[in-house]
């Protein structure tokens, strides 16, 4: 859901606390970072249920109105220091809004209540909006709130903020219809603040463990203290080809490659888009970053070219092709589709994965398909990436293929100088083990086309009898699954799903391109 009005304020908040909470930095702990992951408590830990958000750090509680019809909406980790604590969000045309935040206060550094909320509108008249209701005061729940009321075109927002426990709390209330706007503030200004240890009774019997619209503060303290991607089966390469036992795949090496710790371009572009505006971050947050380092592992990459001495690496010869996995208990709220004609599963996939691999918003073409049992979503698109010696940036062709196995959220990312050097990099084999002994392994590629493929003699038996994925750039999925004969034929020979006499442009692919947004 797109609610201006919610933004809008978000951002002129975001301005107001980036100075404010520069330079802070997390305090060491002598504690064992596993016990204090298991019995600290964090400010966005919380229960919901369909009438009642409760915070359990905070201690406190309100109940929400049933006619505005609010649900929780997942959003990026801010990466301005603010903790998030809550989002919900209505349909339209009404588009009710409640968002929560908590901006730890330093004592280095003044920040209140009232400075907070002074600055906050100052920003908003700034950048154009009408001033329903100047800064005001209330006394909510036996505490004191500052509170004002915007309006920017058809959005109205209330934006409240207190001290409480060292932070401040931010509550913004929104709607496009007044009357709803008023009911949000009717249910919010009942309010109510207790001891901590009272927030399960608080919340009530139907209410379920919430801990924020985000990645959690509490969360990514316990991946952080035993990281999942240590426990991954790391896998081993032979005689070209990379297998994974315990994952049940293995993947043919670019002949003459070499293989790298990590992958070439994705890092790159991170550090692009740390630099961008902190206002508009179009990578991931801090959190999200941090919790793809904790739970995501590469298991290779290969390069086509290894970097000279001084780091210097030729764009014409450049070439990469990442694997990596990461268990999929990591992501809360992320689900893979389990049928490649859902289409709003396979968006709402997309958009959740993309906040913690940035490189997704760079890529406008996405495909879902399914191979035997599986089901592969595809993306296609560019980046442009600066090279050392050249003032212009260059322009690279990239690929990723996402499945889901055993468990796992399995991810392999291409990148080359043109789509002719993609397409080539895309027609190496992943090979996946059938879930039961089978003569004839189903194969395909997201586009389209499908023969019998040859595996060479040095693969290992379950790549010769497994369910393959070839990813080209092509125009389309093809909607079903077509059926390999186990083969039978020489070590130098290339594998591919063409027939004999066929090319990438006969292919014909069948299949509607998933939009993204």
């Amino acid at each position: 859901m797109k609610f201006p009005g919610i933004g809008s304020a978000a951002f002129a908040l975001l301005l107001v606390c980036q100075p404010m909470l520069a330079g802070q930095a997390a305090k060491p702990s002598a504690a064992p970072a596993a016990a204090r992951a298991e019995t600290e408590l964090y400010p966005d830990q919380g229960f919901l249920s369909p009438t009642r958000y409760t915070n359990h750090y905070f201690g406190f509680a309100f109940d929400l109105p049933p006619n505005a019809q609010l649900q929780p909406i997942p959003r990026p980790a801010a990466s301005d220091g603010r903790i998030q604590l809550l989002q919900l969000g209505g349909p339209p045309p009404d588009e009710a809004a409640i968002s929560v935040a908590a901006v730890p206060i330093d004592g280095r550094r003044v920040v209140d209540a009232k400075t907070l909320l002074r600055k906050s509108l100052d920003q908003e008249l700034f950048i154009g909006v009408e001033e329903l209701h100047g800064l005001s005061k209330a006394t909510l729940g036996g505490r004191q709130f500052y509170w004002y009321e915007t309006r920017r075109g058809i959005d109205q927002l209330v934006t409240m903020a207190t001290n409480l426990n060292g932070h401040v709390l931010i509550v913004l209330l929104g709607s496009r219809s007044d009357k709803v706007l008023k009911e949000l503030q009717y249910y919010f200004q009942q309010i109510v603040f207790f001891p901590p240890s009272q927030a399960r009774h608080q919340a009530g019997a139907d209410a379920q463990p919430y801990e924020g619209p985000a990645i959690s503060t509490h969360r990514l303290a316990q991946l952080k203290a035993d990281p999942p991607a240590k426990h991954i089966d790391p896998g081993a390469v032979r005689s070209g080809f990379y297998e994974n036992r315990s994952l049940g795949f293995s993947y043919r090496i670019p002949e003459n490659w070499t293989l790298e710790d990590e992958g070439a371009v994705e890092p790159a572009l991170e550090r692009v888009h740390q630099r961008s505006d902190p206002f508009d971050p179009p990578g991931a947050g801090r959190a999200e970053h941090e919790l793809a380092q904790v739970c995501e592992r590469t298991l290779f990459s290969a390069w086509a070219e290894r970097p000279g001495t001084d780091g210097h690496l030729s764009y014409d010869d450049f070439g990469e092709v990442t694997a990596a996995a990461a268990p999929a208990a990591c992501f809360p709220g992320l689900n893979f589709p389990a049928n490649s004609a859902d289409r709003e599963a396979v968006k709402d996939f997309l958009l959740q994965f993309g906040l913690t691999h940035p490189i997704v918003r760079e890529m406008r073409d996405a495909k879902a398909f399914s191979s035997g049992d599986n089901v592969f979503i595809f993306l296609h698109g560019t980046v442009a990436l600066k090279v050392s010696d050249d003032n212009l940036a260059r322009r690279l062709s990239v690929g990723m293929s996402i499945t889901e196995r055993n468990g796992y959220l399995l991810t392999w990312f291409f990148a080359a100088p043109h789509d002719t050097e993609l397409r080539d990099l895309l027609e190496q084999r992943a090979s996946f083990d059938p879930p039961l002994p089978n003569k004839h392994a189903p194969a395909t590629k997201p586009g389209g086309g499908s023969a019998a493929a040859d595996v060479p003699s040095s693969a290992p038996q379950a790549a010769a009898n497994a369910s393959a994925v070839d990813a080209t750039p092509n125009s389309g999925p093809p909607t079903a699954a077509q059926t390999v004969p186990k083969a039978d034929s020489d070590s130098s020979s290339k594998p591919t799903l063409l027939r004999p006499g066929e090319t990438m442009k006969d292919q014909q692919p069948s299949g509607a391109p998933v939009s993204k947004h």
